[in-house]
């Protein structure tokens, strides 16, 4: 299949098409000294669009900012009793929001290319889905995110990264963070941005391949999920 090509200012990091080549793209990972993240998908179809982008309102809308920022209030409300300690700040609200799955203007990145192989990787296609290689997008951002920084993420003019307290053990076991975007209905593009496309027949035999280093459902989802859906896989037929 036909590889996604961004590649400009991250070190050129080839296409995954056999194992070795698995091994070869964490070698240039950790050789590289820039504070690369990575994020990886399913499909190389898909772009860096935050979720809020992918839906439409209740009447068929696209989102404003207006109608985002309402969104967010009635989480807010009725998720009172859950989010009380972070009510204080849109930002912390937000990234519990898009981690339950509300639509949000947050794309979630890792620090942890083994984490973001794994999620490119993860699940099986189901059977009248066109096939796709999946693809990882490594972000050199050039500068260090602010640990201490909080800003309203319905104000800003240019992407920003977020790295959210530790509130969840995912979060953790995945080395999370988030990109907040000012205009989440279009896909970024950056010179910054490269990507890597994993070849479809080669998803089964990585994902085991991970499994061996400890890069499994039960570690990076570390609840009784996580650890039901790791020992379906290891004791069933499933993908």
């Amino acid at each position: 299949m036909t590889a996604l090509k961004m590649k400009n200012s991250t070190d050129n990091m080839a296409d995954i098409n056999e194992i070795k080549d698995l091994f070869k793209f964490f070698e240039t990972c950790s050789d590289n000294p820039h504070n690369l993240i990575f994020r990886g998908v399913r499909k190389q179809s898909y772009k860096l669009v935050p979720s809020i982008g992918r839906f439409k309102t209740e009447k068929g809308d696209e989102y404003t900012v207006k109608k985002e920022e309402l969104l967010l209030k009635l989480f807010k409300q009725k998720a009172y009793p859950f989010v009380k300690e972070h009510i204080n700040s849109k930002l912390e609200l937000l990234s519990i929001a898009q981690h339950h799955g509300v639509p949000t203007r947050l794309l979630d990145w890792t620090r942890n290319p083994m984490v973001a192989v794994y999620f490119a990787v993860k699940d099986k296609f189901t059977e009248n889905e066109q096939e796709e290689d999946s693809v990882i997008y490594t972000f050199n951002p050039k500068v260090k995110t602010d640990l201490d920084s909080d800003f309203n993420p319905f104000e800003i003019k240019t992407i920003k990264r977020y790295i959210p307290k530790y509130w969840n053990p995912r979060i953790t076991a995945q080395s999370g963070l988030f990109t907040v975007h000012p205009k989440p209905l279009q896909p970024y593009i950056s010179r910054h941005i490269s990507t890597t496309t994993i070849s479809f027949d080669l998803r089964r035999e990585i994902k085991k391949r991970l499994n061996r280093f400890g890069m499994h459902e039960a570690n990076l989802f570390p609840d009784l999920d996580g650890i039901s859906s790791h020992v379906k896989w290891l004791r069933t037929n499933i993908f």
